[in-house]
């Protein structure tokens, strides 16, 4: 809503009695919306006196309290109606039913809320307002409750966030990452959460309650452990590597269950589905978290679309011919130049950056 200071400010005007005619049609027009007659009475019963009528008209302020005072009050009950209206039109009208390519979301029992500005400090409510997370200085944080609601965090590509579980176990969700669980995951003898992509978890300790992260290739159980799982889709390798602690990994895919100790990996490659036990490698695995981005041996097709996932990006050939190789080096996040200027001389092309987009151009 692009208006919202304006009708922060016509609330503002109304509640002190000093709305303009033209102010008031505004104000009627924006009551008509049912969400906005709900925000605008809860505002006025925390704040002030007001009647049961059509019009909600409040009781003026005695003409005794003077002019310092009544400007005072009036920039305090405008700051509290922006925080207000504010935090609530962003997750609570801001709704869809798929998650958002350009922002993070969150799906609460399937209807996603899109988290536009992830500096500002906001609550996320379930259908019966009961609160089931916090986003404060660009965390998520989700809280010990009862709702029962299924959740759902849909992190796009070119984006990063951290999210801190209700037992205090924290995550961090790479780009181009989902996880889903639910609200009070904490439940029976176990804490379950399902992951498609790439994160990186440092689980709270809690023997009674086993730590498990569901890919579509493997289960790991930890109990208390840092660790990194990647398992994209479409992926030819999915892993978990291990920082701390200790897991056991195991799957329909897996003959025996594997144990991993710290320092160790174990990978799955595509189509071969074999795994393997080897000692991990914390620089490429874990590259993001030292904001980098690093290839082993990675082929045309893995390179272009990792871009396309850490920055964001749409990579258009042009129905171009990209010749396959085999590439490894690691980069710098934000040098992007860099890398394009290193595919250009390795795909013998001409990369153009357009908003969003990167075209490869022949040279032939």
């Amino acid at each position: 809503m692009n208006q919202n200071s304006e009708i922060f400010t016509i609330i503002s005007n109304y509640f002190f009695d000093e709305i303009a005619p033209e102010e008031q049609e505004i104000l009627n027009e924006w009551l008509e919306n049912p969400e906005n007659k709900q925000v605008f009475k809860d505002f006025a019963k925390a704040n002030y006196l007001y009647s049961t009528e059509p019009n909600h008209k409040i009781i003026k302020l005695p003409s005794r309290t003077n002019v310092f005072a009544r400007k005072v009050m009036r920039y305090a009950a405008l700051l509290i109606l922006i925080v207000t209206v504010g935090v609530y039109w962003k997750l609570s009208t801001n709704k869809i039913s798929t998650p958002s390519s350009e922002f993070i979301s969150v799906a609460v029992n399937g209807e996603y809320r899109v988290l536009e500005n992830l500096k500002e400090n906001s609550f996320l409510t379930d259908e019966n307002k009961v609160q089931i997370a916090s986003l404060e200085n660009g965390t998520l944080r989700l809280m010990d409750n009862q709702s029962n609601s299924n959740l759902i965090i849909n992190v796009p590509n070119g984006k990063n966030l951290k999210v801190i579980l209700s037992d205090g176990s924290e995550v961090l969700l790479n780009a181009g990452t989902q996880i889903s669980l639910e609200s009070d995951f904490v439940k029976n003898d176990s804490r379950k959460v399902t992951l498609v992509g790439q994160a990186f978890f440092e689980v709270a300790k809690d023997s009674a309650h086993p730590f498990y992260v569901i890919t579509d290739k493997f289960t790991t159980k930890v109990l208390g452990t840092k660790f990194n799982i990647s398992s994209y889709k479409n992926q030819r390798e999915t892993f978990v590597n291990l920082v701390e602690g200790k897991i056991e990994v195991s799957g329909k895919e897996i003959a025996a269950k594997e144990i991993l100790k710290p320092g160790q990996k174990i990978k799955f490659n595509s189509p071969e589905q074999k795994q393997v036990v080897e000692a991990a490698k914390p620089d490429q695995d874990m590259d993001w978290l030292n904001k980098e981005i690093a290839f082993e041996n990675n082929t045309t097709d893995e390179v272009l679309n990792k871009i396309e996932r850490v920055y964001g990006l749409q990579i258009v050939r042009n129905r171009m011919e990209v010749e396959n190789f085999h590439f490894s080096g690691t980069f710098k996040i934000e040098n992007l130049d860099q890398i394009t200027h290193t595919l250009e001389i390795l795909l013998n092309c001409k990369i153009q950056k357009d908003g969003s987009k990167l075209i490869l151009i022949s040279k032939n």
